[in-house]
């Protein structure tokens, strides 16, 4: 029987011994460079600009170690000889606006789950293509799917309101239309939640679509993405904390969301509707909100605040690498920079959303995540002061150095993403990608916080 076991184990064991020990000498490589540069800062280049790329390094390999160390996929954890038989209806959302060309692969993804016991509810947000037409044929086909036509535009957020205000689910699953989920997507993340009743939602695995075919910015995309998700997501998996449960594919239970759907589509900011950060806005809500479950419970009842045998706990929200969505990305550089200034509005509405409330979380993911935002904010200057101000006075090394280190922190992301995939080809990418995001795309933070008010979704 323990033989039997260990088999099933080694089955989704994330890659093999030797590779295992490939990551050892990353840490290695980042830890030897992390002393390089301390020295430097020291001795030879600008210490302003030294001692932030000391600390950029020092949060690398920290970022690294405990997702090489500490991560565990939820789904490997759970003991498959324990797993209930029950499953439970699942309500699969996805809002559209405006994607013919997408979404009909997209549902058949659905549909084609290996989950059986689902609804499908799929939102139409006053699309003026051919989505709607699609949608009725795919209705006439598919009997559990859902459609519902809005005809006014509100929004993604407004539009999956409208969808849990009839969908019947235990759990949420909230997919955007120009993605396509594997098959046992569905079916892994059921059973990692009724694993645990703990869990309160579960971000996917997500990688481009068709990106053997795609561009250069699809590849260099399909990388990055790949490597964001696994090391930086694997690490606040590991504390149960994510910032951000990805609008590809995310799952939710609906005691932990359910509540909180109004506010999060009303959500204000700056005086105005906030129409961005609808997915770290979203895990914001779960990450702030206790439950009050007993751990063993198959249905656990609504919380009762005078139950003695009730638990007070902070929900858990899981990454999982074997929860799969294959993900649309901007394919021109001009749909590129718009989806990263609304990440970047994201990311300024989650200072004051998700920063108000992270400091409840575990203390080395919550040191990582306050530190990550202070070095974001300073990046501009650091930029400046490197590669314009001090080459004027003559240090060209402080710009090299700084210049050095964003290639080797993508080096290494990409040296990773190619052990977990043997024979992966599009590995070499991601300094491109951490070049790219370093000297240009941060300035369009400053953008972002100026045009923080423009409702303009796309």
């Amino acid at each position: 029987m323990k033989m039997i076991t260990k088999q099933k184990t080694s089955k989704f064991q994330e890659m093999s011994a030797r590779r295992w020990l490939m990551r050892y000498l990353i840490l290695t490589t980042i830890a030897i460079v992390l002393s390089i540069k301390v020295y430097f800062m020291l001795f030879i280049i600008d210490f302003t600009v030294g001692f932030y790329s000391v600390l950029t390094t020092a949060i690398l390999f920290t970022l690294f170690a405990l997702s090489f160390l500490k991560y565990k996929d939820p789904f490997i954890e759970i003991n498959q000889e324990n797993q209930t038989s029950e499953h439970p209806l699942i309500s699969i959302v996805i809002p559209v606006k405006n994607e013919e060309g997408n979404i009909e692969r997209c549902v058949e993804s659905c549909i084609n789950s290996s989950y059986k016991n689902k609804e499908i509810i799929v939102v139409n947000d006053a699309s003026t293509d051919n989505t709607p037409i699609i949608l009725e044929e795919m209705k006439q086909r598919f009997e559990n799917l859902i459609i519902i036509h809005l005809k006014k535009n509100v929004g993604k957020k407004h539009a999956i309101k409208e969808a849990t205000k009839i969908a019947n689910g235990e759990f949420y699953f909230f997919m955007d239309s120009d993605c396509n989920m594997s098959t046992n997507a569905v079916e892994n993340a059921v059973k990692i939640f009724l694993s645990d009743k703990e869990i309160g939602a579960i971000t996917a695995h997500g990688r481009v679509r068709d990106a053997e075919k795609g561009n250069l910015l699809e590849k260099i995309q399909d990388v990055w993405f790949d490597g964001q998700y696994r090391i930086l997501k694997g690490m606040e998996s590991s504390f149960s904390s994510l910032t951000c449960c990805s609008g590809s594919l995310s799952a939710f239970r609906r005691e932990a969301i359910q509540p909180h759907i109004y506010d999060w589509a009303n959500d204000r900011f700056a005086g105005i509707e906030f129409r961005f950060a609808t997915d770290r806005r979203l895990t914001a809500f779960v990450l702030a909100k206790k439950s009050m479950n007993s751990r063993h419970d198959i249905h656990p009842p609504l919380i009762r605040e005078n139950s003695k045998t009730r638990k007070k706990y902070f929900w858990k929200l899981k990454y999982s690498t074997n929860v799969n969505v294959e993900i649309g990305v901007p394919v021109t550089l001009r749909s590129l920079i718009k989806q990263q200034i609304r990440w970047r509005k994201s990311f300024i509405r989650s200072i004051f959303a998700t920063g108000l409330i992270y400091w409840h979380r575990p203390l080395p993911v919550a040191i990582f995540y306050y530190f990550t935002i202070v070095l974001r904010l300073f990046r501009p200057y650091i930029i400046i002061k490197s590669l314009i101000m001090l080459p004027l006075s003559g240090d060209y090394l402080s710009g090299l150095i700084y210049l050095s280190g964003a290639a080797f922190a993508g080096l290494m992301y990409g040296i990773d993403v190619r052990l977990r995939r043997p024979g992966y080809p599009r590995w070499f990418y991601r300094p491109l990608m951490n070049l790219l995001s370093t000297f240009f795309f941060t300035w369009l933070l400053v953008y972002a916080a100026i045009t923080i008010r423009n409702k303009t979704w796309r």
